[in-house]
């Protein structure tokens, strides 16, 4: 394949390390929409070994991770099936009594073991419970019925924009722990932004975009992308590039094509914005990004056919091109229709 997105196997070892000294607990590290456009399995292959967690968004995803782990696997959006997740052993958020109440019944009919999650909602405002007298039934329910919850966590909003807010986030959260019976086995867990440095009294952090190598300057990048050259063109000044019109020739020009598109994950908002290198120099896109290829302005550079050009190093460098964050930029990945390489 001309195309290649190479994940470096120690940049990813060493900032879980890092985060985990930082934390000083374990780590549940989230692998959805393909591990932030990573691989889900390539990161599954690096990290089996490393961490004990992992976090998805959707059932989809839990039973796709299942294929390349036998390491725990959380369900955090809403679940479709209970009981595939839990023929499959995979975790899951509980976001209501009424969730409790249907999960139970489909446990006790098949005699399955479910592992339940309870999503408290501190201020985020996306999902769980927001009362105590919620955590409490559910809580009498679960022990009448003889279960228990596998973990309780929640998730910070503003800890980069609002202390105050995350402070009475904090606050309620562990107002929700005090009510747990001791007796349980339950995992307390946070995540959202630089929650790591908190000094929270849990027992594991779940972290995303840290662990590829973002957010803080104690990580580093995991992911670059690379292609090649594979058409040069003569362009006369006057002569348009690209779908259209999207350039136009001030003057005489040579122009190159490289195969990879917004159908790869290279939007189009990125057109005559983005720097690649080739041989060692900058090119800039030339015209409207296309599907599956885009062309770059190689008049002041030798290259030729075959020669290597590389796309990405740093998602922090392409997010000001699309106004949006390295999140987005990694996650457009998750379409990349080339290689994926571990070194």
């Amino acid at each position: 394949m001309f195309s290649k997105i190479f994940l470096n196997k120690n940049n990813l070892l060493n900032n879980i390390d890092k985060i985990e000294e930082i934390s000083g607990k374990k780590t549940c590290v989230m692998i959805k929409a393909n591990a932030y456009g990573h691989g889900m399995k390539e990161i599954l292959t690096i990290l089996n070994d490393r961490v004990d967690f992992f976090g998805v968004s959707n059932q989809s995803e839990g039973l796709s991770a299942r294929k390349y782990t036998s390491k725990d696997i959380i369900v955090f959006g809403a679940c479709e099936d209970y009981k595939i997740c839990m023929l499959n052993d995979v975790s899951f958020a509980l976001f209501s009594l009424n969730d409790a109440k249907k999960i139970i019944k489909i446990a006790q009919k098949y005699k399955l073991k479910p592992k339940m999650h309870l999503c408290i909602n501190t201020g985020m405002n996306r999902y769980g419970i927001k009362s105590k007298r919620d955590f409490v039934k559910i809580i009498a329910f679960l022990t009448k019925k003889g279960y228990q919850l596998a973990g309780v966590y929640t998730h910070f909003s503003s800890l980069t924009t609002d202390r105050e807010y995350t402070e009475r986030q904090k606050k309620l959260f562990f107002d929700y722990l005090s009510l747990l019976p001791s007796s349980w086995k339950t995992i307390k867990h946070v995540g959202g932004g630089r929650s790591i440095f908190e000094g929270l009294d849990v027992d594991m952090f779940r972290v995303g975009l840290e662990a590829y190598g973002y957010g803080n300057d104690f990580v580093k990048p995991v992911l670059s992308v690379e292609s090649e050259l594979v058409d040069i063109q003569k362009v006369s000044a006057g002569e348009h590039v690209g779908y259209l019109c999207g350039y136009t020739a001030k003057e005489d020009m040579t122009i190159a094509t490289i195969p990879l598109g917004y159908g790869d994950g290279f939007p189009r908002k990125m057109s005559n914005k983005l720097i690649v290198k080739i041989n060692g120099k900058q090119s800039q896109s030339t015209g409207n990004i296309c599907m599956d290829a885009f062309m770059v302005d190689v008049t002041n550079i030798t290259c030729k056919i075959g020669d290597r050009v590389v796309i990405m190093e740093n998602a922090s460098l392409l997010a000001p091109l699309i106004d949006s964050t390295e999140y987005e930029v990694l996650t457009n990945l998750s379409k990349f229709r080339g290689e994926r390489i571990i070194v």
